[in-house]
C-alpha cells in the first residue's frame, strides 16, 4: 500500500526524544519504499531534523531518499497549482501540508500524518482523507 508522508512522522521517526518516536519509526520502516515523500515535505523535514536532532540526522534522511528507501513525490505543475489552491482555501496550511493533500487527492492514497487538526479540518474534492494513524492510536502510543 503506497502512502503519502507528512513531515511529523518523518521527524518523529528520526528523533528518539519525540513522544511518537516508536510509532513513527515502526511505520516509516514498515512502509519503506511504499512511503512517498513530497518534495516540499523533504525540505521541511530536513530543516526540522537539522534544527531539532542534528545535521547527521538530516544527512541520514536525505541519504535514505537518495538510496531509494522511500519514494520522492515530485510536484508537477498541476500538483503545485492544486497545492496552492488548497493553501489558499485553508489559510493556515503551509505548502508541505497542502502538497501532501494534493498528492494524496490526485493519486487517491492514504496519508501518514500526526497533524490531525489540519487533516480533519480539510477535505479532498471527494470524501475524507484516509489517515494511516487515527487520533486514538496516536494518543495510545504517546502516553
Amino acid at each position: 500500500m503506497r502512502v503519502v508522508a507528512d513531515t511529523g512522522p518523518i521527524v518523529a521517526a528520526a528523533n528518539a526524544a519525540d513522544e511518537a518516536h516508536e510509532l513513527a519509526a515502526a511505520l516509516v520502516t514498515e512502509l519503506g519504499r511504499d512511503l512517498i515523500v513530497p518534495d516540499p515535505v523533504i525540505v521541511e523535514a530536513e530543516h526540522l531534523l537539522r534544527s531539532r536532532v542534528g545535521s547527521q540526522s538530516a544527512r541520514l534522511f536525505l541519504s535514505a531518499l537518495v538510496a531509494g528507501e522511500h519514494q520522492v513525490g515530485f510536484l508537477t505543475p498541476g500538483l503545485l497549482r492544486r497545492s496552492a489552491e488548497i493553501a489558499e482555501r485553508y489559510a493556515d496550511l503551509d505548502l508541505a501540508d497542502a502538497s501532501v493533500m494534493a498528492y494524496a487527492e490526485r493519486h487517491r492514497l492514504p496519508i501518514l500524518t500526526f497533524d490531525f487538526q489540519h487533516f480533519r479540518a480539510t477535505r479532498p474534492t471527494r470524501g475524507y482523507w484516509r489517515l494511516v494513524v487515527d487520533e486514538a492510536r496516536y494518543q495510545d502510543a504517546t502516553r
